[in-house]
């Protein structure tokens, strides 16, 4: 995905939660790569970093195991 591809991705979704929820794990791998390496560049799209940092976020809820409600309701 490049930059240009990648900043239109990121202005025509409605909800960047809901769209990164809707993805794939997959889909997901490729647009944190993507997200990534824009940020590795001087001038990286505007609110990249925010989509990065939501994107890793979901990744990591996928990866973890599942756990106990935090309130004790198994």
């Amino acid at each position: 995905m490049n930059r240009s591809q990648l900043a239109h991705f990121m202005n025509h979704a409605t909800d960047p939660e809901i769209t990164l929820m809707a993805a794939t794990t997959d889909e997901l791998g490729i647009l944190v790569d993507a997200l990534y390496r824009n940020l590795d560049t001087p001038t990286p799209v505007y609110g990249a970093q925010d989509w990065y940092d939501l994107a890793t976020e979901e990744l990591a809820r996928r990866s973890a195991p599942a756990s106990p409600d935090a309130r004790g309701v198994a």
